[in-house]
């Protein structure tokens, strides 16, 4: 039977342990959200209310590079600290594997380090000292950036009422040993004037995992406190004592080896290691005196941030580089550079293809600006003898990156949008070109179409925290003194009105209902001024309200108003729901008056309102005449429901089904099938389309058309608990992720060459050689259309089971689709009325289906169930096996580059790009033909697009031209 802590938190399994206390892996049981709950094995030994403001002050903390603490429960006589569960690997295991990270990714490191211990120490009163900075505690994510981890309450807990500073061997400061060791020590370095060797401390503390504390306002002033060791006096720890761990734990990471315990006898790394400057660093962060470290964490970012420019390294190599290129360009006749400039080339070959995969990674997380900048470095800028040949991994990540040949009518990714903190809540604007997020403990809007930053707005500090849009520039939000109207291109205050957590707007804009998280009434505002137009009581009843409302909300009642205000409906913590009639009572509806469901979703659509009730064993679905006070329909069912319903429509997501419901009729249309249970959807109607965007619970995410067809699918690193639909943008997010990820709605309209019936299925198609006709093919048939959308002909093979093969062909005149049966009938239909040409009879066909094409140097050869073969034109020898599972369709020569055609195993075609090296440049998903000097695309949405090829000097300026526009938004944002 699984621990329940706090009646919240399931103690799943034990994850690490130290001196200090146990660390568990958990889950929310109501959020199914992974914790991490550390329990401390000392007692709580403080009055509660300074303990309240310790605990406050930490759950006030908000960094990319610390975990968000959100609680801190006693269960018995152990205390726990709840907090974020960071995705990844502690450095200490890394370093355990023997494989030392690079001195540019320790550099990194040592930057996001510094600026989440700017941000701990700069926290007032008096700042906040981790206190134990070592490689397990710090965790590197999947995307490569760290996060400081293992924050306890220091001065909350301790035995006997004393503060217990724990400390790990090599990474603890002098201070941490106590005040004597400190004296001592600057003695002895004043005396001898020289490096002082190891004395030995006797005892020795176990590695403690557990302490940060308040940073005492008086730190330059040493002062006794009980020690770690008994009778030994101890000293005050302040910022400097966390800028030696910090140090101690590069000086492990760079040199493989952890740092003597005596800080006077630390070897300074040599140049054989690290560059100079880094070891000047580090010596200087590890000095045994405070007073001759860095004095703050800011002084020891600023130092690395400097470490290029003013690395006498760097710029010794500068010069050397100078000296040698005119030494070596002397002696190239003899030779003697060729192994200098073979050595640079290849050293620049490895970081570009390092380089490239970075591109991909931070394509695939939906960061396009992280995406074109690595694609970008990997291309040399300049010519020069030192590079090597561009990549052709780095010409297919710019491409990819930039979506030169994806013209499909999709979202796509438009960039990575970086919160303070994880978010709570989002709200689109109705134009659905606006993004408000709230986040501990602030409300910022963003402009989705510039991914810009219009204002912030600071909220209540609790997660129940609501916003919503009124127009494109008024925004109201549950303000830290009052609900409060904002203008978000100005950030100045329209109206101010009573404190509130939860609202909800009516569809005409005209009223807001608001609620505070402890409130049993809700009140009434007229959204043009604000002023209160009525209240309304709950006799006693309340929203649910988690113990601990810093967390996460987990959406899970219903608070909502009709078009026009008049009605309010609320779901209640004891599985109340009620229809409360806003200018008359008698007419309230109490669909429950309790129940056993704990977990509520709905909305109204015109006099109608939908509902979703679940619990653990079931959920109902069902539909309300608010008007007529009468049940319309419904059902039960064993999976979770989950409901959205505004003026549109109602949709339902059950299981994996996600479909509209017809209110009059209680009909149903699919509008997607999923292929795992769904963890949020969206329904937006877009220049008359509806699209849906479902996230699934196995970390994905899918886009869908009007006609329940799959757009799209992708993953994401976790569940998407926020899926947002905009007018042509979409929004993903999860709760525990400061990252959003935006999607741009691409309508495909670019380069739109020919229109067809989208619900004719087909298997290929073709642009006839004079481009006036297209031909769209399966064994089954073909249709031949004009530009204008004219049907030409409509023809249905006869025999089609018996169908060998299909070919499109063209000469200088004409174009034909040439069919072939296993018989040895030909047929020949033409691509301009789809009349037969011509029928031949001849020999059964070959059955073992080896297909060879040739290009100007290469020879291909394609057997069934087999990688295609390559041998050289002229010589004849075997050069290469175009390495793939897919179906090889076609090869031809397209310009200088190779274009080779494939069906995938669940029918799908593309392309692949290769230079004349037969490396992939690109990949052309959708495509379909070469029409001249035309790449064609057909994506099976009733348009065929086309696109010309992009040499490497095009997309290298589309890149830059992208990135230059990026960094204005940055400054604009940065200057507001």
């Amino acid at each position: 039977m699984p621990q329940i802590i706090a009646e919240t938190y399931e103690l799943e399994n034990q994850i690490g342990a130290g001196g200090g206390g146990v660390v568990y892996l958990g889950r929310h049981t109501r959020l199914n959200k992974p914790v991490v709950l550390k329990a401390d094995k000392r007692k709580l030994s403080v009055g509660e209310e300074k303990l309240r403001r310790e605990v406050d002050l930490l759950k006030g903390l908000s960094h990319t590079y610390i975990p968000q603490v959100y609680d801190f429960v006693q269960e018995g006589e152990t205390v726990y600290t709840v907090m974020d569960y960071i995705d990844g690997e502690s450095l200490d295991k890394v370093i355990g594997r023997g494989t030392l990270p690079s001195q540019p990714d320790v550099v990194k490191w040592a930057c996001q380090l510094l600026e989440a211990l700017h941000y701990l120490h700069s926290q007032p009163p008096y700042g906040i000292l981790h206190g134990d900075i070592k490689p397990a505690n710090i965790m590197v994510r999947p995307n490569g950036d760290v996060c400081l981890i293992d924050f306890n309450i220091a001065l909350a807990l301790g035995e006997e009422g004393a503060v217990r500073v724990g400390f790990s061997r090599g990474y603890a400061s002098p201070e941490h040993y106590g005040a004597d060791y400190i004296r001592s020590n600057k003695a002895a370095a004043v005396k001898t004037g020289t490096t002082l060797q190891s004395r030995g401390f006797g005892k020795s503390t176990s590695e403690a995992d557990d302490d940060k504390t308040l940073i005492d306002k008086s730190f330059q002033k040493p002062s006794s406190i009980q020690g770690t060791s008994g009778s030994q006096k101890g000293i005050l720890l302040d910022v400097r004592s966390d800028i030696y761990s910090l140090g101690a734990t590069l000086y492990h990471l760079i040199s493989g080896q952890r740092p003597d315990p005596d800080a006077r006898a630390v070897v300074p790394l040599d140049k054989s290691i690290c560059s100079e400057a880094v070891s000047r660093i580090l010596q200087k962060a590890m000095n045994p005196q405070p007073d001759e470290r860095y004095q703050t964490a800011k002084e020891m970012l600023n130092a690395f941030l400097r470490l290029h420019k003013n690395d006498p390294r760097a710029v010794r190599h500068r010069r050397h580089m100078i000296t040698a290129a005119a030494f070596f360009a002397i002696m190239l006749l003899a030779g003697a550079s060729l192994i200098f400039i073979g050595l640079k080339q290849m050293q620049q070959r490895e970081n570009a293809l390092a380089l490239a995969e970075y591109s991909a990674n931070a394509f695939a997380a939906g960061d396009i600006s992280g995406a074109v900048e690595n694609a970008l470095a990997a291309i040399p800028k300049e010519k020069s003898i030192f590079n090597a040949p561009v990549t052709a991994n780095a010409q297919r990540a710019l491409a990819d990156a930039l979506g030169v040949y994806d013209l499909s009518q999709n979202f796509k990714p438009l960039d990575a949008l970086a919160l303070p903190g994880a978010p709570f809540d989002f709200a689109l604007s109705p134009g659905g070109t606006r993004l408000a997020v709230v986040y501990a403990y602030e409300t910022a809007v963003f402009d989705l179409e510039k991914l810009k930053e219009l204002a912030v707005f600071p909220t209540q500090q609790s997660a129940l925290s609501d916003c919503a849009f009124l127009d494109e520039t008024r925004l109201v939000y549950a303000g830290e003194d009052g609900l409060t109207c904002a203008d978000v291109k100005t950030g100045k205050t329209i109206w101010k009105a009573e404190i509130a957590t939860t609202l909800a707007v009516s569809a005409d804009k005209s009223t807001i209902a608001a609620v505070d998280r402890d409130s049993d009434y809700a009140s009434f505002y007229s959204a043009q001024d604000g002023k209160k137009i009525a209240e309304r009581s709950f006799d006693g009843l309340h929203l649910t309200v988690p113990a601990n409302d810093i967390f996460a909300d987990a959406k899970n009642d219903i608070f909502a108003l009709n078009a026009d205000g008049s009605m309010l409906a609320i779901s209640f913590s004891n599985g109340g729901f009620v229809i409360y009639d806003c200018e008359n009572p008698d007419n309230d509806l109490i669909i429950y008056d309790e129940s056993g469901y704990d977990r509520f979703s709905g909305g109204f659509c015109g006099k109608y309102f939908a509902y979703a009730a679940n619990k653990d064993d079931g959920a109902q679905f069902g539909i309300i005449d608010a008007k007529e006070g009468t049940y319309a329909g419904g059902y039960d069912a064993e999976d979770e429901m989950m409901i959205q319903a505004d003026e549109n429509g109602v949709y339902l997501a059950v299981g994996r089904l996600i479909e509209k419901i017809d209110t009059a009729a209680m009909a149903e249309l699919e509008m997607a099938y999923l292929d795992a249970d769904i963890a949020s959807f969206a329904v937006r109607h877009i220049a008359g389309k509806e699209y849906t965007l479902a996230a699934s619970r196995d970390n994905r995410f899918m886009f869908y058309d009007s006609g329940a067809g799959m757009m799209s699918a992708d993953e994401c690193s976790e569940i998407c608990d926020f899926t947002i639909l905009g007018e042509g943008f979409a929004v993903l997010g999860n709760r525990s992720d400061p990252s959003l990820r935006v999607l741009s709605l691409d309508k495909g309209d670019k380069e739109a060459l020919f229109t067809y019936d989208a619900r004719y299925a087909h298997d290929e198609a073709r642009v006839s050689r004079d481009k006036n006709t297209m031909m769209l093919f399966s064994y089954q048939g073909f249709r031949v259309y004009a530009k204008d959308e004219k049907l030409i002909a409509d023809v249905e093979l006869p025999d089609s089971d018996n169908i060998y093969d299909q070919q499109f062909e063209s000469d200088k005149d004409s174009s034909w689709l040439e069919v072939i049966w296993y018989d040895g009938t030909r047929r020949q239909y033409s691509a301009a009325d789809g009349a037969m040409i011509k029928e031949t009879k001849g020999e059964a066909p070959d059955k073992s289906l080896v297909e060879e094409f040739e290009t100007d140097k290469y020879r291909i050869v394609s057997e069934l169930h087999s990688a295609p073969a390559v041998y050289s034109a002229s010589s004849g020898k075997k050069v290469a096996t175009l390495e793939t599972e897919d179906f090889l369709t076609y090869v031809s020569q397209f310009g200088d580059c190779i274009i080779t055609e494939y069906i995938s195993a669940q029918g799908g075609r593309y392309g692949l790009l290769l230079n004349d090296k037969l490396q992939t440049i690109a990949v052309l998903d959708g495509l379909c033909d070469i029409s001249g000097d035309k790449l064609v695309f057909d994506y099976g949405d009733g348009n065929m697009r086309q696109s010309r090829l992009y040499s490497l000097e095009e997309l290298t300026a589309l890149g830059e031209k992208f990135i230059k526009k990026q960094n204005k938004l940055k400054e604009r944002k940065e200057d507001f």
